[in-house]
């Protein structure tokens, strides 16, 4: 009698969580844009706020759709019936096409969002394509003729980079603010004045009376504080860039103890980060009136969590292969530093806006100077991180000893 072949569980899992998240954002997609009708059709304003929830319902179901290859891959192991790789989507013709055309593509979406039928109609596509394309340029030319292994390998770093690495860092982001909200209601029990002037800000911010305009002018005062950076600075550019660095490779920590190369490890953080970024960027640019320019911003963060996502990746096999643990952790620790650098001057841009909603002084001064000087800083590190991505690329194809598979690309 012929022994029952033993069961996969990796692709047990990989096919059962992959199958399920697909499920899950599609109806998730089709609750948003019900929701995003609602507003239009119900509400004087709705507009603008209904199609913010139809564009994040567009990224939401092509994130779904990205899902399928890894359940289809996963399920073929289990089954005993091999899927061929996928073709690669880009050689240099269709790079040059694709690049050529993103620019159109975003003078299109802007032209849309001018019309409130074109922008219905032609937007939430705009917004997939406008997104989509610079995540897909970034995670080719990182893993290009890096040996990656299987597809199935490869799909499930996608996968766990759109959905794993993001929920797993939502659950300790909130564990981490629960936290620190505790502490701080803790020190406010103790300090009346305090929670008088609180309850006081409250009461004006649920007024109906205030417009959402007078509410950031009522909170700019506290945010802008000295004691009100230095926290937002350390939440937003410190704690959340070390949470995030650690989990993004969540597919390359599970795959401790497989027999990785650098390279691989590389490539899978490469794929990991680009998936982070593009579900970020589907959720985080979809306002409306200014969707060009956040798009385009958006390019910028793919850049930075591809390229941390992959150093991090690759000091992580070299670790488990060489026991070069002074490297992942250097490595760990610059990523963060990116990152949060990253963070940081974003969030001046944000304190320097605010700022300008207030009476001139000389601190509010500064701060709208480095708001002024931080888009540029922002270009130059993005640029950075690209660069710095192609550098490692072109290093690991050189020192590589494998051969890329047929077929193993996945972009």
């Amino acid at each position: 009698m012929a022994r029952r072949p033993a069961i996969h569980w990796p692709s047990v899992w990989q096919f059962g969580l992959s199958l399920l998240a697909v499920v899950t954002l599609w109806e998730m997609a089709a609750l948003l844009t019900l929701l995003g009708l609602f507003q239009r059709f119900n509400q004087p304003s709705g507009q603008v706020a209904g199609l913010s929830f139809v564009l994040v319902a567009s990224g939401v179901a092509f994130t779904g759709l990205l899902l399928l290859p890894s359940a289809g891959y996963a399920l073929a192991r289990l089954t005993n019936n091999p899927i061929p790789g996928l073709p690669s989507a880009f050689n240099g013709l269709r790079l040059a096409a694709t690049i050529l055309a993103l620019p159109l593509v975003l003078l299109a979406g802007h032209y849309a969002t001018k019309v409130e039928v074109l922008s219905w109609m032609l937007l939430p596509r705009l917004h997939v394509l406008a997104i989509g394309l610079p995540v897909l340029w970034i995670a080719y030319l990182g893993q290009r003729d890096v040996p990656l292994g299987p597809p199935q390998q490869g799909w499930g770093m996608l996968a766990c980079g759109l959905v794993l690495a993001p929920g797993l860092i939502l659950v300790a982001e909130m564990l981490v603010v629960a936290i620190l909200v505790l502490g701080v209601a803790i020190f406010i029990s103790v300090r009346p004045d305090i929670m008088a002037e609180l309850q006081r800000l409250f009461l004006l911010l649920a007024s109906n009376s205030a417009s959402p305009e007078e509410q950031i002018r009522l909170l700019a005062p506290y945010l802008i504080r000295p004691g009100g950076i230095f926290a937002i600075l350390a939440l937003g550019a410190v704690l959340i860039p070390l949470i995030e660095e650690l989990v993004k490779p969540v597919g390359v920590w599970l795959l401790a103890g497989a027999s990785l190369s650098p390279a691989q490890g590389f490539a899978a953080g490469v794929l990991s980060g680009a998936g982070y970024a593009l579900i970020e960027s589907m959720l985080l640019a979809s306002q409306v009136d200014q969707w060009a320019a956040l798009v385009i911003a958006r390019i910028g963060t793919a850049a930075i969590h591809t390229f941390a996502t992959g150093l991090t990746a690759w000091a992580l096999v070299q670790a488990w292969s060489e026991g070069r643990y002074l490297r992942l952790g250097v490595s760990y620790l610059a990523a963060a530093a990116l990152h949060g650098l990253w963070n940081c001057l974003t969030l001046l841009i944000v304190f320097s806006n605010l700022a300008s909603t207030l009476e001139n002084g000389r601190s509010l001064e500064i701060l709208q100077q480095a708001g002024r000087i931080s888009p540029y800083a922002l270009a130059g590190i993005a640029a950075a991180a690209f660069l710095a991505l192609l550098w490692a690329n072109r290093r690991l194809r050189q020192t590589s000893v494998e051969i890329t598979p047929s077929g193993a690309s996945v972009v």
